[in-house]
This record gives structure tokens, C-alpha cells and sequence, in this order.
């Protein structure tokens, strides 16, 4: 037990060295003081785990020793020395947070009994302090894995979206230089007037997307804070497509949506939600190298008061040997640089964040549904 470390304060020798006796024999190390002030100075130099104090002593008492310690190391356990009849201020000890008291005369005995109790209780609150830092740390884990898949993600949107935008680029481009040319021939007549027009339409047209792809971009790529909004399903959706839409189109994949009408606003935080969609249209992609075809719908149902929105693809779908595995951590099927395994746990914990959950519905050789339902 020589880690453990106490500190005697009693203003009377005798006991001073018969209880200091007691706790060397049983193994603790021990440091001793004659008064309060002098207990406390020693408490802040050696850092005790336990102290044993008398409460009657002249100057500064136990009450006030005890007071002190709890509010400068309060997870110090203090033991308290009370003489026979003092109950009084054995429970106003206990009141303030001592471990225990004994009394007056002092047994071995008294004196173990006291000491597993407060051991007992520093263990367990060094425990919990333990689990309440481990629970802080995992949830700084899981924001950073989060964080990470996303900017994953956001690498593997960029060549598409640099594609996305530089179609709109060159419109305009060609559309302004047109319209200059146009106006270097001279006074517009009415004809020429019409398709300047048409031409300024189409400059205003490729502006716009250009601006809701940045958009979409930017909100995907904000860090994640958890933040509840009211989410529309109709937003949701097209803001993902927004950035998926070329990629599709590349792969060779035919999109087809269906989004019912009136899905009723439901609580949720939007950057995390469209981090999900994008990953489980990425998961799609990724299953159909050949192209094929993939769906996206949404739907209200108001028996279970729940939306759901679903991804399917006509890929390679999922062995049930792996089915249990998919939501771990790090768990993937891909081929290397093809994906970390962190796209479907990051689902799972995104979807539990919300209440909600995910599950999959999949047959190899015919493609995977997966489904992922909030609560409104």
C-alpha cells in the first residue's frame, strides 16, 4: 500500500505516534503535524490522499481543517477524531464531507475500518473522474472522425465540382464575349435585341448554378457543431445532389429521386444529415464501376411519425458474412484508396445522434437499399 499517503494532524504526541505506528505497520506512508495550520501547509506539500485530523485542537480545529481541504483538494478524504460524546460535531463533519469519524480512545480496529472506507471512496471517485474523462475524449474522437470522413468526402466531390463549375465558366464566358461582339456591330435592332437578351438569360442562368454549387460546397464542408434546425427533406436532397450530380453523371449512373410531397419539417442538424446522404451516395457509386442505376426518395410515415429517406443502387451489393460488420470503425470491402471504413459508422452515430437509426436491406449481385429514419 506505500502509494498511499496520509496525514496525521493531532495536537497530542501520544497519539501522534501510536496511531502513526499503527498506519506505517500497515503499510502507508505517513506524515504527521501538531496543529491545523501546520496540517494544512503539509497537505499542500505532500498531497495526501487521506488525512486524519482531530477536531478539538487549539487555534485552527478539525472543522476548520476539514472546511479548507474540501474546498482546496476535495478529493482529499478526511477522517475525523472525535472525542466520546461529540456527536454533534462528527455529523457536522459528515455534513461537510469527511469519509468518517472515530473516537476517542482510538482502536486499530476503528482506525482500519475507517481507512477501507475511505479508500473505497477515493477509488471511486478517481473512477468515475477516469470514465468522465474517457467519455469526453470519446466524443473529441468521434468529432474528429466525423471531421475526417468528411474531409474525405470533400476530396473525392473536388475533381467533380471543379468539372461542375467550369461547365457554367465557360458559358459565361462565351456568352459575354458574344454579347460584346454584338455590341462592337452596332445599335441592337430589335432581332438582335431578343437574343442579347436570351444570351444575358443564360450568363444570369450559369451564374446562379455556379453560386449553388459554391453554396452547397461551403455548407457541406462547415465543421461539425451539432446544431438542431427545423430540415426540410426537399433541401436535403437537392443540396446533396447538387454536389453528387456530376459525379453520377461520369460514373454512368442514371439518377432517378422521388421526394412525396408535404414531408412535414423535422428536427435535425442539416450539415450532419447531408454528410450521411453524400456518403451513402457515394457507398452506391463506388458499387456500380459499370454504371448503373441509382434512387433516392424520401417519404412520411405518420403512424410511426417518422421520415425516411432511402439510397438504392443496382451494385454489387453486400455478403451477409460482412452485413454484421459494416457499421464497425475501419471496416471496409473496398479496394485500397478506394475508402477508409469510416463512412457507415460515421452514419450509424450520426443517426443515433438524431434518435433515428439505419438499416440495409442487400443481396449480392442485385444492389442495397439502405434506409435511414428520423423521428419528427
Amino acid at each position: 500500500m506505500n502509494e498511499w499517503t496520509i496525514v496525521l494532524i493531532d495536537d497530542e504526541p501520544d497519539i501522534r505516534e501510536v496511531v502513526s505506528l499503527v498506519l506505517k505497520d500497515a503499510g502507508f506512508a505517513v506524515e504527521t503535524a501538531d496543529n491545523g495550520r501546520a496540517g494544512i501547509e503539509l497537505c499542500e506539500s505532500v498531497c495526501p490522499q487521506i488525512v486524519i485530523t482531530d477536531i478539538r485542537m487549539p487555534g485552527l480545529d478539525g472543522i476548520g481543517v476539514l472546511e479548507h481541504l474540501k474546498k482546496k483538494f476535495p478529493d482529499m478524504e478526511v477522517i475525523v477524531i472525535t472525542a466520546f460524546g461529540e456527536l454533534d460535531l462528527a455529523i457536522r463533519a459528515l455534513q461537510l464531507d469527511a469519509s468518517d469519524f472515530i473516537t476517542k480512545p482510538v482502536s486499530d480496529q476503528a482506525i482500519h475500518l475507517a481507512l477501507k472506507r475511505a479508500m473505497e471512496r477515493y477509488r471511486s471517485r478517481q473512477q468515475l473522474k477516469d470514465y468522465a474523462r474517457f467519455l469526453e475524449q470519446e466524443n473529441i474522437n468521434q468529432a474528429k472522425l466525423m471531421h475526417r470522413d468528411k474531409l474525405i468526402s470533400l476530396g473525392r466531390l473536388s475533381a467533380s465540382v471543379v468539372h461542375e463549375i467550369n461547365n457554367p465558366l465557360a458559358g459565361i464566358l462565351n456568352y459575354a464575349k458574344l454579347m460584346i461582339k454584338m455590341l462592337k456591330q452596332g445599335e441592337l435592332d430589335d432581332q438582335r435585341r431578343i437574343r442579347f437578351a436570351a444570351h444575358l438569360n443564360l450568363v444570369a442562368s450559369e451564374a446562379e448554378r455556379i453560386s449553388t454549387i459554391v453554396s452547397s460546397l461551403l455548407t457541406f464542408s462547415r465543421k461539425n457543431e451539432f446544431t438542431i434546425t427545423p430540415v426540410s427533406m426537399d433541401e436535403l436532397v437537392e443540396r446533396s445532389l447538387v454536389l453528387a450530380r456530376h459525379r453520377l453523371e461520369l460514373s454512368g449512373i442514371e439518377l432517378c429521386v422521388h421526394v412525396e410531397k408535404e414531408i412535414p419539417l423535422f428536427r435535425g442538424d442539416f450539415n450532419l444529415l447531408q454528410q450521411c446522404l453524400i456518403n451513402l451516395i457515394f457507398n452506391g457509386i463506388d458499387a456500380m464501376e459499370g454504371g448503373g442505376r441509382l434512387g433516392v426518395s424520401a417519404a412520411f410515415c405518420p403512424e410511426s411519425k417518422k421520415v425516411s429517406l432511402k439510397v438504392s443502387d443496382s451494385g454489387t451489393g453486400i455478403d451477409a458474412g460482412n452485413l454484421e460488420h459494416i457499421y464497425e470503425p475501419f471496416f471496409t470491402t473496398k479496394d485500397e484508396g478506394h475508402g477508409v471504413g469510416l463512412g457507415l459508422s460515421i452514419v450509424f452515430g450520426i443517426m443515433e445522434r438524431h434518435g433515428g437509426g439505419v438499416t440495409v436491406d442487400s443481396t449480392p449481385g442485385r444492389g442495397s437499399t439502405f434506409t435511414l429514419e428520423i423521428p419528427v
